[in-house]
């Protein structure tokens, strides 16, 4: 007996058979996808990842590089607290 949503395409996978050539082989059989096309799509998506990756790392340095302008700008204005006190106490 056969569940009735059980899927037609159950993928078995070699031990060798890395992701690439597992989503090449899917593109082709379950979509029809020529080998070109699969190539394209392929290098495509590693260009996204990459991408992303990247916009990470700089998300990352653009949030560090703020929190230092925040701590320096809490520096400047203690600086100039201090040095408005002493200037009135001069004053007096």
């Amino acid at each position: 007996m056969t569940p009735i949503n059980s899927s037609k395409n159950q993928y078995r996978y070699g031990p060798s058979e890395g992701y690439e050539s597992r989503t090449r082989r899917r593109l082709k059989d379950d979509l029809g996808i020529d080998e070109s096309a699969a190539e394209a799509i392929l290098h495509l998506r590693s260009q996204v990842v990459e991408l992303q990756s990247h916009i990470h790392q700089l998300e990352a340095e653009l949030a560090t590089h703020a929190v230092k302008q925040q701590m320096r700008l809490a520096l400047y204005r203690e600086s100039y607290y201090e040095a408005t006190w002493i200037e009135v106490e001069f004053q007096e």
